[in-house]
C-alpha cells in the first residue's frame, strides 16, 4: 500500500526529485517527504505546489462524502477567500464557518461585531452555516471553542478542513492537536507560497476512529500574492498584531501602498483614512498633482513592492467607489483601508487582482 507524507499529503517515492513525494530513500520510518522536511527545518519555499485542476478534482470529491466540513477564511482577507467556487459547493453541506488568524487584529478591535460583519456576509450570498467562529492557529486562540462547535456537529463523522489557499488550514489543524494531544510540533508543512498541501492529508483523531482531514487550497487567481515573487511575500504578508495608519485626508491628496495600489480622494470636507496593512509596506502620502511625477520616479524603487524585477510583468488599472459614511476598501492579500467621511476615491491597482468595497467590519 501506498504510503503518504504526513506533512503535504503526496504519496512518497524515491523516483523523481522534481515530482511531490520524493525521499531519498524509502523504509518503514519514513514518513515526511524531502521537499517538506526543508520547508519545516530550513525554511526553504517549496518548488513544487497543488494547482486548482487538482484541487477542483480533490473538493468535488470530499463535497460527496458525508463528512462536516470547517471552511476556513482570511480574516484579514476575508473578501478574497470567502470564495464563491467553494461557498457553491458547500451550500448544501453540514459547514462550520471559521475566520482564522484573529491574532492580525488589533486588540482594541469589538469581536462581536466581526462576526455579526462575518454573519451579514454570508446573509448577502445566502451561505447559511451550522456556526461561525473566530480563531487564531498563531496563538491558539479560541481553539477550545472550535474543537467544542466539533464535537457538537460532528454526528461520528470525519471533519474536513476546506478553503482556499493560505487561510490556515493546516495551521488550524497543527493548532488543535497542539491543544488536544501531547504534541508540541507541526504535524502538517505550512509555508507562505499557495498550494504548500498537495493532497488530502487524514489524521485519526476520534475515539469512533473518524479523523481530521487537511485538503489543499484554492488559490485565488486574483489575490495579489499570485502577482508577485515570493521575495515581496513577507513585505505584504502579516505575521504580527496590525497598527493602523490614520491619516486626515483633504481634496486632492493620494495615498501610496508600497506600489501595490494607489487611493486618490476628492472631498469637499477632510476624511479619515486608515490603513490595515502590514507594518512592513511602505505608505507614502502626497498631493494627487505629483502623483504621476511620484510613479514614473518611483515605482519599483521607493514604492515597494512590486519590485522592478516584478514591475516587467505587471499592469495597472483604475476603479472609482463613492464614500458615504463609513465604509472599508478591501485589496485581495494585503489589507483594507478604512474610510470615514463623504468622499469619491480613485483606485489605481494591480490589473487581475481584486478591489471590494463593503461595510466597516471594524465598526
Amino acid at each position: 500500500m501506498s504510503r503518504k507524507c504526513i506533512g503535504c499529503g503526496a504519496i512518497l517515492q524515491t523516483q523523481d526529485e522534481t515530482k511531490p513525494g520524493f525521499v531519498p530513500a524509502l523504509n518503514e520510518d519514513m514518513k515526511i517527504c524531502k521537499r517538506c522536511f526543508r520547508m519545516m527545518h530550513y525554511n526553504e519555499l517549496p518548488k513544487i505546489v497543488a494547482t486548482n485542476k487538482e484541487y477542483e478534482t480533490v473538493i468535488d470529491d470530499v463535497v460527496k462524502k458525508k463528512a462536516l466540513m470547517v471552511f476556513i477564511v482570511d480574516i484579514f482577507s476575508f473578501k478574497s477567500t470567502f470564495h464563491p467556487m467553494m461557498i457553491n459547493r458547500l451550500k448544501a453541506k453540514d459547514v462550520i464557518l471559521v475566520a482564522n488568524k484573529l491574532d492580525l487584529l488589533p486588540k482594541s478591535s469589538n469581536l462581536s461585531k466581526v462576526v455579526d460583519w462575518i454573519s451579514k456576509e454570508c446573509q448577502r450570498v445566502q451561505f447559511d452555516p451550522l456556526a461561525i467562529g473566530i480563531a487564531s492557529a498563531k496563538n491558539g486562540s479560541f481553539m477550545d471553542e472550535l474543537i467544542s462547535t466539533i464535537d457538537l456537529a460532528r454526528k461520528e463523522r470525519d471533519v474536513y478542513f476546506v478553503g482556499c489557499a493560505n487561510v490556515g488550514k493546516s495551521s488550524i489543524i497543527n493548532a488543535l492537536l497542539k491543544r488536544t494531544t501531547s504534541r508540541t510540533t507541526d504535524v502538517i508543512a505550512t509555508s507562505l507560497i499557495p498550494g504548500t498541501t498537495l493532497n488530502s492529508i487524514r489524521i485519526p483523531y476520534f475515539e469512533d476512529n473518524c479523523a481530521l482531514v487537511d485538503t489543499p487550497g484554492l488559490i485565488n487567481e486574483k489575490d495579489t500574492l499570485n502577482q508577485l515573487f515570493p521575495i515581496s511575500y513577507k513585505t505584504i504578508v502579516p505575521n504580527h498584531e496590525l497598527k493602523p495608519v490614520t491619516y486626515q485626508i483633504t481634496d486632492q491628496n493620494s495615498i501610496c501602498l508600497g506600489g501595490l495600489a494607489v487611493l486618490s480622494f476628492t472631498a469637499s470636507k477632510m476624511v479619515s483614512v486608515t490603513v490595515y496593512a502590514s507594518k512592513n509596506l511602505y505608505l507614502h502620502r502626497s498631493k494627487t498633482e505629483k502623483l504621476d511625477e511620484l510613479l514614473k520616479n518611483q515605482l519599483g524603487k521607493l514604492l515597494t513592492p512590486p519590485t522592478l524585477e516584478e514591475l516587467e510583468k505587471l499592469e495597472y488599472t483604475k476603479t472609482s467607489f463613492q464614500i458615504n459614511g463609513k465604509k472599508d476598501i478591501w485589496f485581495a492579500g494585503f489589507g483594507f483601508v478604512q474610510i470615514s467621511g463623504t468622499t469619491k476615491v480613485d483606485v489605481q491597482y494591480i490589473k487581475n487582482t481584486e478591489v471590494y468595497l463593503t461595510n466597516a467590519i471594524l465598526g
